[in-house]
């Protein structure tokens, strides 16, 4: 069965994206003591990568991404120039890791761990009862 990352997904990169900018605007206020010109350059290529993000970037990256969940494992398909897909498998998974970042726990989402013995791969912004479907393949 195809699933896709919570719908609160873009709500969460878009607030990232959010407080990175506001951190630049202040560097950028900093900088406006010791030259404006320089600070206005700070401030405009911030709002242009912000514009860029918001709009473009983050919806692109909720629309390729996609899990397949299957008896046997997983699929995790991502990336938007270099497209990435990962075949996990139930039987290969040691253990499996819930993750909330405070952004993350205002939207109600997980990161989840998939530790198998070579490598560890993650899934970001599944709602709670994906990560709990996940959850249930070591318990």
């Amino acid at each position: 069965m195809e699933r896709k990352l919570s719908k609160n997904a873009k709500k969460v990169w878009r607030t990232r994206c959010a407080m990175v900018c506001l951190l630049f605007a202040f560097i950028s206020g900093g900088i406006y003591i010791f030259s404006p010109l320089i600070a206005f350059i700070v401030a405009g290529v911030d709002l242009l990568t912000f514009l860029i993000i918001y709009l473009i970037a983050v919806p692109l990256v909720y629309h390729v991404t996609t899990l397949v969940v299957r008896k046997d494992g997983i699929t995790i398909t991502k990336g938007i120039l270099m497209r990435k897909r990962m075949n996990i498998m139930a039987k290969k998974i040691q253990y499996v890791e819930l993750i909330q970042t405070p952004v993350q726990r205002l939207f109600k989402v997980y990161t989840v761990a998939f530790h198998t013995a070579g490598a560890t791969a993650y899934v970001s912004q599944v709602d709670a009862d994906l990560g709990r479907l996940f959850r249930a393949y070591k318990e």
